[in-house]
Order: structure tokens, then sequence, then C-alpha cells
């Protein structure tokens, strides 16, 4: 690792902070330099807002300096997904449809980072209207030709490539927890409603949500601190005590029992992926976890064979509903995007009730399942192959999310923790996903992992 400031961790960077051991406007201006030499060929960022970084960072600086209290974040730099509101700053959705957009208020994720003392680095690309897993036109900062995954590729990128310590993202069929597995970073699709949604540009409103992003799992744990909690804009949001999320790993996962569901996401995963995660699961192994193979759980196999018809009904009805005022504006979308919407006109009322009560029969299926199997946690690869190769001369590919949408549909805690690479290099993601009441216990497991592995250490052969 480099002696650039740019490479450390969230964890490691705030006590250099605290201690002014760091200045807030040292680690910036490495964020800066770092985009400098990797944004040409990553091309992580919509809108870059250094100014507004550099501000942040010097607020924070005069502040701890005067012995003035600060927040848990003053000074560190942040990116955005662009389908966050951010006052005075441009926000497209990926879209031409939005090229133009300035909104007039902050999304509450972005408004509790910057009451924490965040400063904004800038606004990272995504899937136009998050409706994808490719992210164009950003690359993979392990392996430019290959696509970072989406919808939220920009922040992965932007994370893996070193430009910034955090960063959020929105998932709705895994959309944080895919490009994280695709970049090699870490985080956290939480409950529904745990974070607010207030302010975000809408996909699915059954099924989205917003999330932290890092490259070390305790930075995930300290961001969900910030940004979990009651919002009443946010009607979904959930009115009741913040978990504990750990800030340190557990030394003992005695008694700990980790689901295989072996038929349902094991197999038809590219074999040196599954490997790696295997391996990565071994070191719970080693602290007193226990694998349970699960098979093709009793009730599970009907539903999920209707999994992604599911998913598609109700996210592609949602969705439709969302973008039929924007109609008028059609022409603008890509014709990807604007055929996926368009299929929502096709789906009757009736076809969209039975997708919810379906969802709801999964729910119910696998809570059943992790009480009779005594489970804490189930556990698979998050994405089935390495990132697709970027082909300009089709439309935008990413990774599949067959592996994701599972606890989408089931509103299930679900993080990616990277578990080590393939023989190509490429970094591999390992799921983990629990009931939301578990959800702090979950995220302790995936920064267990994390503690033993420290692939926040290792950056990718394109960044410097």
């Amino acid at each position: 690792m480099s002696d650039s400031a740019a490479d450390l961790s969230l964890t490691e960077v705030l006590p250099l902070l605290g201690q002014r051991k760091l200045s807030a406007r040292e680690l910036v201006e490495d964020c800066l330099r770092r985009i400098e030499l990797s944004e040409s060929s990553v091309r992580a960022f919509v809108t870059r807002t250094p100014d507004l970084a550099l501000e942040a960072a010097d607020r924070a600086d005069q502040a701890r300096v005067k012995g003035e209290p600060v927040g848990p974040l003053a000074g560190v730099p942040v990116a955005v997904k662009d389908v966050f509101l951010t006052k005075g700053v441009l926000t497209t959705a990926g879209s031409q449809v939005l090229a133009n957009y300035v909104p007039a208020e902050n999304a509450a994720v972005w408004e509790r980072l910057s009451a924490a003392g965040a400063g904004l680095l800038g606004k990272t690309t995504t899937h136009e209207f998050a409706y994808g897993t490719a992210s164009t036109p950003t690359a993979n900062p392990w392996d430019v030709r290959r696509t970072p995954g989406g919808s939220s590729g920009g922040s992965a990128a932007a994370l893996a490539g070193r430009m910034v310590p955090i960063a959020t993202g929105t998932d709705t069929g895994g959309s944080l927890r895919i490009p994280a597995a695709a970049c090699g970073v870490c985080t956290l699709r939480s409950a529904r409603g745990r974070i607010s949604r207030y302010g975000v540009i809408p996909l699915s409103p059954s099924f989205d949500v917003a999330g932290p992003m890092a490259r070390r799992m305790l930075d995930i744990s300290i961001l969900m601190h910030v940004l979990a909690g009651h919002d009443p804009r946010d009607p979904a949001t959930r009115n009741e005590p913040i978990p504990s999320y750990p800030l340190e790993p557990p030394t003992d996962l005695s008694g700990v029992r980790i689901g295989l569901p072996t038929k349902m996401s094991w197999q038809q995963v590219d074999d040196r992926i599954a490997a790696v995660c295997r391996d990565a699961l071994d070191l719970l192994v080693a602290r007193g976890a226990q694998l349970v193979e699960i098979g093709n759980p009793p009730n599970a196999k009907t539903v999920l064979e209707k999994s992604t018809g599911v998913f598609d009904t109700i996210n592609e009805s949602e969705a439709h509903q969302i973008h039929d005022a924007l109609v008028p504006h059609s022409h603008l979308y890509t014709p990807q995007v604007r055929e996926r919407v368009r299929k929502g006109e096709r789906i009757s009322p009736e076809r969209y009730a039975e997708a919810l009560r379906l969802r709801d029969q999964w729910t119910h299926d696998w809570r059943e399942i992790m009480t009779t199997h005594r489970l804490d946690a189930i556990a698979h690869p998050t994405i089935d192959a390495a990132p697709p190769l970027i082909d300009h001369t089709r439309p935008p590919k990413g990774p599949r999310i067959r592996l994701s949408i599972p606890w989408s549909i089931a509103d299930f805690p679900a993080l990616n923790v990277p578990a080590g690479f393939d023989i190509r290099g490429l970094p591999v993601g390992l799921s983990l996903a629990t009931t939301p009441e578990r959800e702090a216990n979950l995220l302790a497991l995936g920064i267990r992992i994390d503690e033993d592995l420290h692939l926040w250490r290792h950056g990718p052969p394109t960044g410097v």
C-alpha cells in the first residue's frame, strides 16, 4: 500500500483526523490527485465538486484546531450516487431526461452525511434511472475492459480506484451488492425502511433501499450509525431503535449456523468464484461457526422458479407508474431503459397483486427455513460469474441479478464482503443475508471475514 491518505479506510482515517496527524484537506487533496490519475480511464463521476469537499475539509480542520466539537465524519469526502438529490448540484440519474436538473433540496441520506461533517466530492454514475447493472460509461478499476456492475457502479468504481473513502448507492434487485462484488468493495443492503429514501429518485418502492458503500466492512458499520433512523418524510422508514451495529469483529462464533442454499445459489456459479467464497466461509468455521447445507428448501422451490418473474412483475409495474409522467420525454431515454419502462404497460392489476402475494409467501417460507434450520445467516456468492466485458456495439450488459433478488423479494438484509480474488485477479464477493432483526449480527459476520482477510489493503492494478 502507498503512503497516500486516499488508500486508507474510514476506520483508519478518523483517528488520524481526530488526533490531527492528518488534515482533512490533505485527505481530500490526495483523493483529488487519485481522481486526476484514474478518472480518465475509470469514468466514475458524472459531476465533480472538489470545492465543496475542500470547504468541508477546511471547516473541519479549523474546528479541530480550535478544539470545537465536530461531527463523526468531519472533513471526510464522500461520493454520492447520482440518484440522490443534492441541493444546487446537478442530479441526472444517468439520463438525458434529467440532464439539466439541479434540485432545490437534499436527499435525507446526503442531509445526514452533511450534518455529520462529510464533504461532497462528486456525484457518481448509475445505470440510467438505476434500471440495470452496467453503469455505462464507467469501467471496472480491476480490469477496465469490464463493467463495474450496477446500478451503483460509479460509487463502487470510485471506491475501488481509491478516489474516495466512502460512498452511497441504492439497491432494488442488487444494485449495491452487485457492483460491490464486481469491484471488490463492501456494502450492506439493510432492511427496507432502515434508511430514509426521501429525495432518492425511485425505481420500485417495493424494493428500493438506500445504503452505504466503502472498502472496509467496519466502515459500513460506522456509516450505518450515521444513516439509519426514522424519517417522517419517508413513511416506509422504521420507527424503532437503531440496531447496535458492531464496531469490532466478533472473536467467538460458537453456535452460529450459516445456511448454504446449494441448489438455489451455489449451482451454475463459476467454480473459481465458488471456491473463493467457500474459503472465506472457512474463516468463520475456524472461529466456531457451522455451515449447514440446506439443499433445496421445502416450499422454496416453487417460489424460486418464479422469483425472477415475481421481481420483474413488481419492479416493471412500479417503474412504469413512476415513469408514466415522463412519457413526453421518452425519446430521451436509452432504447434499453425505454423498453424496460414500457414493459410495465402490459402488467395487469391482477398479475401485480399475485406477484405481491408470492412475495409475501417467499418471505414467509424463508423465515420458516431460518427457524427450522436454526440459521443465523444464508451465504452464497454475490454474483455468479466475472463482470462482463464492455461491448460498446451493444446495449450495456452487467452481471446477472439472479443471486441477489431473493433477498430483495424477502426484504432480508444482505451484504457483500470481498472474499478474495479468482485466478484472473478479479475480486470475488460473498453474500450474507438474514432476517431484519439480525441485521447487526449479520454485519458482524461480514466484519469478521473482512478483518481476517484485510482485502481493503489491496488496490487494483489500475490504481496508483
